[in-house]
């Protein structure tokens, strides 16, 4: 931490491809308890979400849903990212929202995160979904509970991912551009945490 984002030795090259300005950075820690790229960040942006707060119900257990886009997807996002990542975020959400039991009182709420890279500055496109366990009945203005030790099947999710992702692709300007359909797919879904519940606007 004490060489965080001094140390020249380890740095990631910047070239502007309007221009020809070009820039080394020296790259972070990466620690959580860096007060440079890690802990002052999430506290600011806690902070400030926190301020247009609509409700909140206390602590809840959490789920952390990733989305992680196949290798023979990863040049769609070189050649055309915005529609790529818009198809991304569409998919993801209507597959959480009709795998949430039609059942059960209230609505599934989640906060969605897109990652495009790895700690080491390569492509790798994935979406981090936070779940909390339980629905939200907006009218009743009422939270329950839900089952704190699953959520969803990950081999189902990542059946109807493909399928959803696929079919993104083939409507929109994205067609035409993949050679090849990815055989695996894969989507992760475990028990994160324990933390307060509040709604944001």
């Amino acid at each position: 931490m004490l060489h965080c984002k001094m140390d020249e030795t380890r740095s990631s090259q910047w070239h502007c491809g309007h221009c020809q300005h070009d820039e080394a950075l020296a790259l972070s820690c990466g620690n959580r308890n860096c007060s440079q790229c890690q802990h002052q960040t999430t506290s600011t942006w806690l902070a400030r979400k926190l301020k247009n707060c609509v409700f909140c119900y206390g602590s809840v257990h959490y789920f952390m849903v990733t989305f992680t886009l196949p290798y023979e997807l990863r040049i769609l996002a070189k050649i055309s990212p915005k529609a790529l990542y818009q198809s991304v975020f569409k998919a993801t959400a209507t597959i959480l929202k009709d795998f949430a039991d039609k059942k059960d009182k209230g609505t599934l709420g989640f906060t969605s995160i897109l990652h495009t890279h790895t700690r080491r500055r390569d492509l790798h496109p994935h979406l981090h979904i936070l779940v909390p366990c339980g629905r939200y009945d907006a009218n009743k203005k009422h939270w329950y509970k839900g089952d704190s030790k699953y959520l969803f099947n990950t081999f189902a999710l990542a059946k109807v991912w493909r399928a959803r992702m696929l079919a993104e692709i083939n409507h929109s300007e994205l067609m035409g551009l993949l050679d090849n359909t990815p055989k695996k797919w894969v989507v992760d879904c475990g028990k994160v945490g324990f933390g307060l519940l509040a709604f944001l606007y």
